[in-house]
């Protein structure tokens, strides 16, 4: 019985490290959107690659820049 109760501790430890480092992951990762949104970044880059595909003319990549965005 002293077996199964650990190996289901261990498991659970596991499963709160998989999601702790994924909610981590995703905190920094929207930290780093914001940074980027704030500063202004954000706008620049995205109106430097649209008017680089704006040059070349409505291509298939074009069109898949636009929808993204």
């Amino acid at each position: 019985m002293d077996i199964k109760k650990r190996t289901r501790s261990g498991q659970s430890t596991v499963e709160y490290a998989i999601v702790l480092f994924a909610f981590l992951a995703m905190v920094v990762a929207l930290g780093t959107v914001w940074r980027a949104a704030q500063g202004g970044r954000l706008q620049h880059m995205a109106r430097d690659y649209a008017s680089h595909n704006l040059d070349q003319g409505l291509s298939i990549e074009f069109l898949q820049d636009v929808t993204a965005f």
